[in-house]
């Protein structure tokens, strides 16, 4: 009877491990990123249009557009990988520049550098792939393509 009562309880301690243990886990690969686009030039918000505002170094493949608020402020969501028992290879990551690819109809495309940022804005201990970390870069500026 013990032994039925002890393997029992192996059991139930063991299923309530994997249960623990299969629970979803999420790795932010970037930050969440909100800001402005603003026109050099007349220097007011680009108000309601589409372009591309994407993380350099991830596909764009499925990026359809990003569209601004009236006040050209955009919300551009973390890109995360999730997993339950084995955590993905983040190594491959590592070398990616913080950097985000912004491309407007009738503006040049530009390369936004979000290093300094992050830096000021995310704690040092937030500063890993283990939390949602979310930066504000302001008013960016875009030049309007020359004719």
């Amino acid at each position: 009877m013990k032994k039925r009562k002890l393997l029992l309880s192996l059991f139930c301690s063991l299923i309530f491990i994997v249960i623990i243990e299969y629970q979803k886990k999420t790795i932010y690969l970037t930050p969440e990123v909100t800001g402005y686009i603003y026109d050099s030039v007349t220097k007011k918000p680009l108000s309601s249009q589409i372009g591309k505002i994407i993380f350099e170094g991830f596909s764009d493949a499925d990026v359809i557009g990003i569209k601004l608020n009236q006040d050209g402020s955009f919300n551009l969501q973390p890109i995360t990988k999730s997993y339950y028992f084995f955590q993905p290879n983040v190594r491959i990551y590592d070398g990616i520049r913080a950097r985000l690819y912004i491309k407007f109809e009738k503006f040049q495309s530009n390369f936004f550098d979000y290093a300094p940022f992050y830096w000021k804005q995310v704690p040092e201990e937030k500063a890993n792939f283990e939390h949602h970390n979310k930066i504000n870069l302001g008013i960016i500026y875009l030049n309007p393509e020359k004719p």
